[in-house]
């Protein structure tokens, strides 16, 4: 809940607080991709932001309940069948899908995948990829967070794991060094969901997106959080 003298504070969903490099607690305070990129926002808007960390299930159906004012990193596909699918802002980034994996060699299509077990968060979708989840087909396993998929991929428990290629390299490079990124199962652009009423409050946030992006400071916030010079903002 916000409890502020500004005029406007709003509710922004994060998960688990374990969702680096978008959003982690270091030393007690909240760090990442999210806080930076809604402080900037703040500062352009004079707008604050409470963020409320939950399970990806428990989030979306706060949502739903319009407990949640703003879920930031969306596509607006993987939330069609929710009862509140929510408006959107502009995109400022893209999120990239990949699988992981113990072993080195790539994946060459899906189809290659089919009767390997493989790890993902419980209420993600995956758009054209779930066609390949089934009988028969590739088995899946709800996990609650890609932490805990990370950790079973390590101990051999599945055979793979699907996550965004963002976090599966933050956790790469600083505990797993022995898994490797073997497909990409999707490339789409991202956007902050709003609840549906919050029309005002979406062209607010536009406005300061247009003006971050435009000025690098989105970029300056990936790089910043992720060590790398990523691919993840171009062509926006």
């Amino acid at each position: 809940m916000c409890f502020s003298v500004k005029s406007w504070c709003y509710s922004v969903l994060i998960y688990h607080n374990a969702n680096p490099p978008y959003s982690y607690t270091k030393n007690g305070k909240l760090k990442g991709i999210f806080p930076d990129l809604f402080k900037e926002i703040s500062k352009l808007t004079g707008i604050e932001f409470e963020f409320e960390s939950y399970s990806v299930m428990r989030g979306q159906l706060l949502f739903d309940n319009g407990k949640i004012d703003i879920e930031p990193g969306i596509n607006p596909i993987w939330r069609v069948d929710r009862a509140v699918s929510g408006i959107y802002s502009i995109s400022y980034a893209y999120s990239q899908e990949v699988i992981v994996s113990n072993k080195q060699s790539k994946i060459q299509n899906p189809q290659s995948l089919y009767g390997k077990l493989i790890g993902i968060v419980r209420g993600y979708k995956y758009n054209d990829f779930e066609q390949h989840f089934g009988p028969f087909k590739i088995e899946k396993l709800e996990g609650r967070s890609e932490p805990d998929l990370l950790k079973l991929l390590a101990k051999g428990r599945i055979d793979y794991a699907l996550m965004g290629e963002t976090t599966a390299q933050y956790y790469i490079n600083k505990h797993y060094g022995n898994l490797s990124l073997v497909y990409t199962v999707e490339r789409t652009p991202v956007s902050i969901r709003f609840q549906p009423h919050l029309k005002e409050l979406k062209q607010k946030v536009n406005d300061a997106l247009k003006l971050l992006i435009d000025n690098g400071t989105i970029e300056q916030i990936y790089i910043k959080n992720t060590g790398n010079n990523s691919d993840l903002l171009d062509s926006l």
